[in-house]
């Protein structure tokens, strides 16, 4: 061996991936490396991306930017760049520049492919580092601080309280001495009690003249609404204005942790969603919804210009969705009557996964007490005309297929809904399923007095048949499997070549469904009670249904793809034209174009998986 080979192969066996090679694939890629010289502020062109290279800095440093000239890596001695073509195929959009004088080695495509299939590890390695990809473009975005901000990251640090047995005085002296309007009660175990605020102490203290030594307990707000650390602020708005409050406990794993209050968070965020809800609350007719409504295009593309992240955004659209549909049923309740038996409104689909976006259609249906008779049915169709009909008005259009509440097919009681479900997952058909997967992505948007806990026997009911049955996982996967991402033989994006959206593709049939629908199967594998995509791969992770790189890949798959599908619609918003789901990819620039295959890439990868471990039950 040469003494320029035996440096060149000291080197690499002390770098990673390189040191897991053995002593004659370590030998070969040293004999293979090329060696190239590179002076700092220079304009020489390394990358080339027709012919994909594998560049290891052996000297000085390196920076890889994107196509607006930012910084994405700073690469030294030992540090890798260009693996990510070597992958793909394609990764145009990132430009090289020197940083310090130095060397590169160089190895070709040819040998690079060959190590890889040659070594676990080596491949394993730049599979992870081409991976991460999707987290730094992620990383790298602005996001709207106010509609995006955790609950946990704005509350106070210090909780305050008292315990159920403390006197009226007690609490009233503390108050006083931490200048605060509230306190938590807590029971004997130190869980939530209840609280109590300012107002109790006037309506329920002063104007009553209750003796001050009485219990706290007899005056505290019993049983109050409370919020996750892990929700959003927005979220923690809503719950304020929808029920007239001004003071939310904040829970962890259903502990007191923290009290927020509306003052605190309608500082710490815009304001506009949450004012549309209220103005949802306070509307006396039909009439006056339409009008709030048509503020909703603008707040949809508010969010959007702010780059509010896609997840967050679904859900702040779908408190608006959950807001009106209550509002309706109060409306259409104060026109007939209150019901004869308890009931829950449901919402499935994009709704029930809050993850609604410009473009949401109608999916609904009414669980009903076990109790509901034939003749209750005809309030509860004109309950159910009513609603459907004010969201159609609201701009929420009628569901092509019919599954809204009015259709009587759809109202059922827990008995009936059961035996639905199982019908459904004991006698699976692959049409039946396509059409009803939807069902499986159910929440409750208004439950009355009475039918507490209906909802989630019906879930629970579901989630057990569905865990082993391998016949209705196979068929479920094999209608997820119809819906492909646009990725050709050669990772080129694929098109439609006809038709009225020639030279686009469905971002939503081919990109978001797809990620709904692993994450949905998953789930039903695993008796997984979330509904929310994102929700749902976490707790996979969490529980090891699926791994974690594997897991985080999709979230950011989901993440990415999402987002462009709002940036779509956001600009056609802005230009005055009806949003859809065709993106055409000649308006992309390189880096975005790239970005979406790494993303396609995980889904196609991810359907692959799911193909393996579900469908052999079809033989």
């Amino acid at each position: 061996m040469s003494p320029e080979l035996q440096e060149m192969y000291n080197f690499l066996k002390d770098i990673r991936p390189f040191s897991a090679l053995s002593d004659s694939q370590l030998q070969n890629a040293a004999s293979s490396v090329t060696i190239s010289y590179h002076r700092a502020g220079s304009d020489d062109q390394i990358l080339d991306y027709e012919h994909p290279t594998l560049f290891i800095v052996r000297s000085g440093v390196f920076d890889v930017k994107d196509q607006q000239g930012e910084l994405i890596d700073r690469v030294s001695i030992g540090g890798f760049f260009g693996f990510v073509s070597l992958l793909t195929g394609s990764s145009k959009g990132h430009t090289l520049s020197v940083y310090e004088d130095g060397l590169l080695y160089r190895i070709e495509q040819s040998v690079f492919q060959k190590l890889r299939y040659s070594s676990t590890e080596f491949d394993q390695h730049f599979t992870q580092a081409f991976e991460n990809r999707l987290r730094v473009g992620l990383k790298r975005r602005n996001e709207n601080i106010a509609l995006s901000t955790k609950i946990s990251d704005v509350m106070p640090k210090q909780l305050y309280g008292v315990s159920e047995t403390s006197s009226i005085l007690d609490a009233a002296r503390l108050m006083s001495e931490k200048d605060i309007a509230s306190v938590v009660v807590f029971n004997e175990s130190q869980g939530l009690a209840g609280i109590f605020t300012d107002k109790d102490c006037r309506k329920r203290v002063i104007a009553n003249q209750v003796d001050s030594a009485s219990p706290i307990s007899e005056v505290m707000t019993a049983n109050p609404y409370t919020i996750n650390e892990t929700d959003l602020v927005h979220e923690a708005t809503v719950i304020m204005m929808r029920h007239q409050i001004k003071h939310l406990p904040v829970v962890r794993d259903s502990v007191p942790v923290s009290m927020v209050t509306l003052s605190d968070l309608i500082r710490l965020q815009r304001s506009d969603p949450v004012l549309i809800i209220n103005e949802i609350y306070r509307a006396k007719n039909n009439d006056d919804l339409v009008k709030i409504c048509k503020k909703i295009p603008d707040l949809l593309l508010h969010l959007i210009k702010v780059d509010v992240r896609a997840d967050d955004l679904g859900r702040i659209l779908t408190s608006v969705t959950g807001a009106l549909t209550r509002r309706l049923i109060q409306l259409a309740q104060d026109k007939y009557g209150e019901e004869p038996v308890p009931f829950v409104w449901i919402a499935f689909g994009s709704q029930g996964r809050q993850d609604q976006s410009a473009r949401s259609d109608q999916d609904n249906g009414l669980l009903l007490a076990n109790e509901a008779k034939q003749e209750h049915d005809a309030y509860f169709e004109k309950l159910a005309k009513f609603v459907n009909h004010g969201l159609d008005t609201c701009g929420y259009v009628y569901c092509p297929g019919d599954i809204m509440a009015q259709n009587k097919k759809w109202r059922q009681t827990l008995t009936q809904w059961k035996k639905t479900f199982a019908h459904w997952i004991t006698e699976p058909t692959a049409k039946a399923l396509m059409h009803t997967s939807i069902f499986f992505d159910m929440r409750a948007i208004h439950t009355s007095k009475g039918a507490e806990g209906m909802l989630m026997q019906m879930q629970n009911s579901a989630l057990a048949l569905a865990k082993n049955n391998s016949m209705f996982l196979a068929l479920l996967t094999q209608n997820a499997l119809d819906l492909r991402p646009p990725l050709g033989f050669f990772q080129t994006l694929v098109v439609d070549s006809n038709g009225e959206h020639k030279n686009t593709f469905n971002i939503k049939l081919r990109g978001i469904m797809p990620i709904n629908d692993i994450a949905r199967i998953h789930a039903l594998a695993n008796g997984v009670e979330a509904v929310n995509t994102r929700e749902r791969i976490k707790a996979l992770i969490e529980m090891k249904a699926v791994t974690k790189t594997d897991g985080t890949n999709l979230l950011d798959a989901h993440e990415y793809i999402a987002h462009q599908r709002l940036l779509h619609q956001g600009q056609q918003m802005s230009q005055g034209y009806d949003p859809d789901n065709h993106l055409p990819p000649s308006s992309f620039s390189s880096l975005t174009v790239r970005h979406l295959k790494d993303a396609f890439k995980v889904v196609r990868d991810a359907q692959a998986g799911l193909k393996q471990r579900y469908a052999s039950a079809l033989g």
